[in-house]
């Protein structure tokens, strides 16, 4: 049997072919790139349309988001003239529209799929939210400071551009090249290599949230709790897919968010 090429070995659980009924079962549909990308798709334009209309051209810049502005650095370094401006707005958006596009075509799945798909992707995502907000409640013991409604409503735009881009980062490349690097071209066993990429996306997940990357000082507390919560994450990245992790990260950011606020209205 031909051996699978190095994007479709990121599907670290075993797919049926993509040409049998069971690959167009619920379970293995969702895990597929194009259904993630039409998924988080309008979460995507929310986050990008929103950033433009209440920081402009420089406001994500400034918005401490790490995994963003990561990108952005990676398309700035490709400076081709008076266009960078735009090019660096457009740029983590594209990549992550390209990759799934790339990963997609690579793996040969089909483009075709029931419309419930999404519906079910959309239920699936707030239910693993659950776990991930019971837990941070216990753990961290507080909400976050209230906000009056402008600023709530620019926390709840940046709440999807943090879900959304921090799965790109920290899950879909991380692991991508992590998969590559230990499984593909080391020869590593594939289960514990699997445990520790895992681990490793989740540790550095936790750790940019501080200096020198991120603005947050340094708390055992949160660390550990954002530790777990990547793991957590990367279990839904690998066993559900792309689109689940980042709707899942999403809306557990902007029910922080909204939780903080109705706790403390104003603050």
């Amino acid at each position: 049997m031909a051996r699978r090429s190095s994007l479709s070995t990121l599907e670290l659980s075993l797919f049926p072919q993509p040409t049998s009924a069971q690959a167009n079962q619920y379970w293995y549909v969702t895990q597929r790139p194009w259904p993630s990308l039409l998924f988080i798709l309008p979460g995507l334009l929310l986050f990008e349309i929103g950033t433009i209309c209440h920081d402009g051209w420089d406001g994500r810049g400034n918005s401490q988001l790490v995994a963003p502005f990561l990108i952005e650095r990676l398309v700035e370094s490709l400076r081709t003239g008076d266009q960078t401006p735009q090019l660096l707005w457009m740029g983590p958006g594209l990549l992550l529209i390209a990759f799934l596009l790339a990963w997609h075509i690579a793996a040969r799945h089909p483009w075709r799929f029931d419309g419930f798909v999404l519906a079910g992707m959309l239920g699936e995502s707030l239910l693993h939210t659950i776990p991930l907000v019971v837990f941070g409640r216990l753990m961290l013991q507080a909400a976050r400071p209230g906000q009056n409604h402008a600023l709530w409503l620019d926390s709840v735009i940046r709440s999807f551009g943090a879900g959304i881009y921090e799965e790109l980062v920290f899950r879909l490349i991380c692991i991508t090249v992590l998969v590559i690097l230990l499984i593909d071209l080391a020869r590593l066993p594939r289960g514990p290599a699997g445990i520790f990429i895992l681990a490793a996306s989740a540790v550095l997940f936790a750790y940019q949230h501080h200096p020198p990357l991120g603005a947050e000082p340094f708390a055992i507390q949160s660390f550990l709790f954002r530790s777990a919560a990547g793991l957590y994450l990367a279990g839904l990245f690998v066993f559900r897919g792309f689109g689940i992790a980042a709707g899942c990260h999403v809306f557990y950011n902007v029910i922080v968010v909204t939780m903080g606020a109705i706790s403390h209205p104003g603050g």
